[in-house]
């Protein structure tokens, strides 16, 4: 039994199964002494990623919403590259170690499976390298499924990440000193769970100069940036907080 498991050809997908019992007792264990791993690494992947905005759009899903491929129905508009891949696993609904350890067991069981049949049919197994980048994308259409039926059934709780994308429109309180063209300042904000955010900002126009201690509205967001003009209505408050 241990020679199938590290014949050549299987240990990526017998390391795959290792890491993700790994996490399986990680998350339990976290969950019994009450840490909030699940969420910190939410946030974190969130504030990181350029996820599309509609993820955070929790509803129904349908049965169209699980289809595979990812040209097929359902696949989220907007975000980058990584961000849309990562909405279209749901992630953003379901948290981001659920959908790692669904990952790690399909990867890790097809992997698996396939060599054993490749064995028994002509003889011998593909090489690694040839069958991890194979498998992986074979299997990405089932995770899908998998974590599409995860999000059905958790708890409809709304998540308290967002997306960088939704910062547009918001006022912010810049903090770290003058925002010139071509020179960002920090600014302060918080999300609608007044949780607090920090963004680089500068102004909009060239000749505009956003002065520390100023209320600033985010108009674009560009290269991890946000342009900004000076507050344009007295009745917007500051987004920081109290």
């Amino acid at each position: 039994m241990t020679e199938y498991f590290l014949a050549p050809g299987s240990v990526p997908f017998t390391a795959a199964l290792m890491i993700m019992a790994g996490l399986f007792v990680f998350e339990l264990l976290a969950l019994f002494k009450g840490l909030g791993i699940n969420e910190a690494i939410d946030d974190f992947v969130v504030s990181s990623v350029d996820l599309p905005e509609d993820v955070f759009d929790i509803g129904e899903l349908t049965t169209g919403d699980t289809t595979s491929g990812i040209e097929g129905s359902g696949t989220p508009e907007g975000g980058s590259v990584i961000g849309r891949l990562l909405a279209w696993l749901y992630i953003g609904r379901v948290p981001v170690l659920m959908v790692l350890v669904v990952f790690l067991t399909v990867f890790g069981l097809a992997g698996l499976i396939i060599q054993s049949m490749l064995r028994q049919s002509i003889g011998m197994a593909v090489p690694g390298v040839i069958a991890v980048p194979a498998v992986f994308f074979l299997t990405l259409p089932l995770v899908r499924w998998s974590t599409g039926a995860l999000a059905k059934i958790l708890p409809k709780e709304e998540t308290s990440a967002v997306s960088t994308a939704t910062f547009v429109g918001k006022t912010a309180v810049v903090v770290g000193g003058n925002a010139r063209h071509g020179m960002p300042a920090q600014a302060r904000l918080s999300d609608r769970f007044r949780t607090t955010h920090y963004v680089l900002v500068e102004p909009e126009e060239e000749e505009d100069v956003l002065e520390q201690g100023s209320l600033v509205l985010l108009v674009r967001r560009i290269n991890g940036k946000f342009s900004a003009i000076p507050n344009p209505n007295a009745a917007l408050v500051a987004e920081g907080p109290d």
